[in-house]
Order: structure tokens, then C-alpha cells, then sequence
């Protein structure tokens, strides 16, 4: 459900944007009569996309595993709702300022919400995904050849950096629609492929985690909750 609802609030935000920027335009144009126009014509549909916009951003922050990562969510609905009021009255008034003020926090939202991140960086976001979890340092830091080196140590620990806020602990948390690890019927290779560039809520790892980083957590996974897999090393560089 929550992959639907992800999907359905990309859409409606695209839609809400895509209107409001028409309609800034308008303004900023000075083309009133147009504008008046199409937003009477279009009232119905706004007030639909407006409150899916809100349901959905709701249902998927209450649900989400990330949301307590840093501070993201907090800017994010700051800019949301500062948005509303100004874009009321800036288009009742003919105020453009307000009006593209009010679409570019609500492009501001847009973008936070697409990279975690209230300055948009992403390496940030990554960072804060641990949230409580404890993390042994060391063992996250190992690196393949080095002496005493052990994948499943290795991999555990960026598991738990970087995973574990959304699968959880036993790999069934299921938050931001993760799914069940122990469930999964996926190959090593298919999960390397996940892991690397991500898919729907879940963010591509590759870029962020090496290549011998990704072969540590998806030999933990495989080892830990996919049953009959074997645990075997990255060769040493």
C-alpha cells in the first residue's frame, strides 16, 4: 500500500505544481482575465489535488521509516504550509511576489522531500539513517584485505547504518514499504542490482557505498534472512 500511496502523491504534487507555476505565470504576465478563468474552471480538481497532496503526504510520513532521519520532514512540512496562506492571498490579492514566493517553497518541498535533505544533498541523508540505531564504527570502516577481516561483521554493521531503519533488526519492520527480507526469493546478483539503484522509497546505495560495501550488505542479507545462501568474502584488491 504505501508504494501506491508513494506513487499516487508524486503524481498529485507533479499535478500541483505544474498548475501553480501556470498560474503564477499568468500572474506574473498580468494576464488577470486568464487567470480568473482558469481558476474557476479548475476549482473542483484543485481543491481534489490540494487534499490528496495533504492525505497522501500525511499517510506517508506517519508511515515512513526515514522520517525521524534528521530534520527533512520538519523543513519539509514548514515549507508546505507556509506555502498555503500565501499562495491565498497572493492570487485573491494579484500580489506576484507572493504567489511565485508560495510556488517556489512548495518546489523548495518538493525537492526535500525527493532527496531527504533540507539543503538537497543526499550524502546527508545517508548519513542520518542510523537515527538510534548503535553502529560499531569499526566494523562499518573495515575494508576487504585488511587483517581479522570478516564480511559478516563488515556487513551487519552497514546493514544496521543503512538498513535497518526501515526493514528493522529481523527484516520485517516494513516501514516506507520495505519488504519482508525473509521472504525474498531474490538472487545475490538481483539484490546487488536493489541495493545499487534502489527502487520506489528505497534509495540507490551506489555512489554512497563502495562496490565491496555493497557486496558486504547484500552477503549479510542473504547470510542473515534469505535461507540456503552462502557467505563468502569479496576478493581483496
Amino acid at each position: 500500500m504505501y508504494t501506491g500511496i508513494l506513487h499516487t502523491h508524486k503524481l498529485v504534487v507533479t499535478l500541483f505544481l505544474i498548475y501553480y507555476l501556470v498560474r503564477t505565470i499568468l500572474l506574473l504576465s498580468n494576464k488577470h482575465e486568464a487567470l480568473d478563468k482558469l481558476t474557476k474552471k479548475l476549482a473542483i480538481p484543485d481543491r481534489i489535488i490540494s487534499a490528496l497532496f495533504l492525505a497522501t503526504g500525511i499517510y506517508l510520513a506517519v508511515f515512513s521509516g526515514t522520517s525521524a532521519a534528521g530534520s527533512w520532514l520538519w523543513v519539509k512540512l514548514i515549507a508546505v504550509f507556509a506555502s498555503i496562506p500565501l499562495a491565498v492571498i497572493g492570487f485573491k490579492k494579484k500580489n506576484k511576489a507572493l504567489a511565485l514566493l508560495s510556488w517556489l517553497l512548495i518546489a523548495y518541498a518538493y525537492g526535500i522531500s525527493e532527496t531527504k535533505s533540507p539543503t538537497m544533498n543526499k550524502k546527508a541523508y545517508f548519513e542520518s539513517l542510523a537515527g538510534d540505531v548503535q553502529v560499531n564504527t569499526a566494523e562499518a570502516n573495515m575494508v576487504p584485505g585488511q587483517e581479522n577481516y570478516d564480511i559478516a561483521a563488515h556487513g551487519q554493521a552497514l546493514y544496521a547504518k543503512n538498513c535497518q531503519v526501515c526493514h528493522g533488526e529481523d527484516g520485517k519492520l516494513g516501514k516506507s514499504g520495505a519488504k519482508d527480507l525473509a521472504a525474498s526469493q531474490k538472487t545475490r546478483d538481483e539484490s546487488r542490482t536493489l541495493i545499487e539503484k534502489g527502487k520506489n522509497a528505497m534509495p540507490g546505495f551506489a555512489g554512497y557505498l563502495s562496490e565491496d560495501e555493497i557486496m558486504a550488505v547484500n552477503a549479510y542479507i542473504h547470510t542473515k534472512f534469505i535461507q540456503g545462501s552462502d557467505l563468502q568474502a569479496p576478493a581483496a584488491h
